[in-house]
């Protein structure tokens, strides 16, 4: 597990190392770690905007101790030139250039919202805003995520225009991200039982892209459970087979 110390410890060390400066972006558990909101995370994800530092990184992890983890750098990742590290310890950084997991993109816009947490050495870190964090979390299935966006709508004070716009703004011909985060605020809800107003608004974007909606959308819960979160009119369109 990361705490904010060894955070700073690790990126002390990543910096002292590096050749040239490289500007990267920290996304997930570390980033909230280093803003106070989490105590600690079990990896450390880290985004650059291109592939030009990446052999630079690679060559500063590997200085370090640590060493790219085969069983743990899935398939998928490769075109998005993600380096999976782990050292002795079994301490995971996740490094990934643009594109997040296949999914989601540091746009411009959430370049611009990331604050500069500091230098070290020739490194130079910005950690993404809240509402960013959040929505990146937000397209993951994983249950420590739900956890995280809970803690992020506790401890701040969100702007959730710059949310769902963003999430709009990543829409793909084969994807439309706004039907991932209603599902992700309605399993929020389940298991934590905590209403989001802003629930009712992202559902009506869903409507507004009704026929792109995802063949699985929805089918983790049960039937019980999507009438809560589907108007009675349009449940027969996603009611489970």
């Amino acid at each position: 597990m990361f705490e904010k110390e060894s955070i700073i410890e690790l990126l002390e060390k990543i910096g002292s190392t590096l050749p040239v400066r490289v500007k990267i972006y920290m996304i997930g558990g570390g980033a909230l770690s280093l803003k106070g909101l989490k105590e600690a995370t079990k990896d450390v994800d880290l985004v650059l905007l291109d592939r030009k530092a990446l052999h630079q990184i690679k060559g500063s992890f590997e200085k370090i101790g640590y060493k790219i983890d085969k069983g743990l750098f899935k398939e998928q990742f490769y075109k998005d030139a993600v380096f999976v590290f782990l050292d002795k310890s079994g301490s995971r950084i996740d490094i990934l250039v643009d594109v997040v997991c296949g999914m989601l993109r540091l746009t411009k816009d959430m370049q611009k919202r990331a604050a500069k947490y500091g230098s070290f050495g020739n490194l130079d870190l910005y950690l993404v805003s809240n509402e960013d964090i959040l929505l990146f979390k937000a397209v993951t299935d994983r249950p420590q995520d739900l956890i995280d966006i809970r803690a992020l709508i506790d401890a701040t004070k969100l702007d959730w225009d710059i949310i769902i716009n963003e999430c709009v703004a990543q829409h793909r011909k084969e994807t439309r991200w706004i039907f991932w985060f209603y599902e992700q605020i309605c399993r929020l809800e389940e298991q934590e039982s905590f209403p989001i107003p802003e629930k009712n608004r992202v559902f009506e974007i869903c409507l507004q892209n009704w026929e792109k909606k995802p063949s699985d959308w929805m089918h983790e819960f049960s039937i019980e459970q999507i009438r809560k979160y589907i108007p009675a009119k349009y449940l027969s369109q996603v009611q489970k087979k």
